[in-house]
């Protein structure tokens, strides 16, 4: 039985892989437009903005509270960051994280950050990804299958979008 489900899985992962990697020459055109410089995306998402950050809610989030944390110059890379920014996204990555506990009992999150296409990066423009989980959540496959297939889906809808904002603005106000 075991390894009837392990063969399940391990074919959704490299059907999940494959697909993406086949569409990845597809994915070049994505880096003619920034959606982060978007300014309706913006007004939707975002939820916190000073001098050199903001913080946005995904509009397709692995989990409720998922959200991206980018500088607001544009830029491509981390290594195009300056310090100042760097350091920024920091303190405000930690703002997010204590946000997100207030907001949606979460304990526990990952940080990730991809540079480039090759690997994955869908929006030319630096951003972390803070994805959160529950306290008793156990870290598991579905989960990591979850965060490739997450953009096959659709984005959640727009009231979805707005009651997650207002949440963490209301939470990230209270710090």
């Amino acid at each position: 039985m075991f390894k009837k489900i392990f063969i399940g899985v391990m074919t959704v992962a490299l059907l999940a892989a494959g697909s993406y990697f086949f569409f990845a020459s597809h994915r070049q055109s994505l880096f003619e437009d920034c959606a982060f410089c978007d300014p309706e995306i913006l007004a939707n998402q975002t939820f916190y903005e000073d001098d050199l950050v903001l913080a946005l809610y995904t509009y397709k989030p692995i989990m409720p509270g998922h959200c991206l944390i980018i500088p607001k110059r544009h830029v491509e890379r981390f290594e195009m960051l300056t310090n100042e920014e760097a350091c920024q996204i920091c303190r405000v990555i930690k703002k997010v994280n204590a946000a997100a506990m207030k907001a949606f009992g979460t304990g526990s999150y990952l940080l990730l950050q991809k540079n480039g296409w090759e690997v994955g990066q869908s929006v030319p423009h630096v951003h972390f990804h803070y994805i959160p989980r529950k306290v008793g959540d156990r870290y598991s496959l579905f989960f990591l299958i979850k965060m490739y297939i997450v953009n096959l889906g659709s984005p959640i809808d727009p009231s979805e979008m707005h009651e997650a904002v207002q949440k963490m603005k209301a939470a990230i106000a209270t710090l």
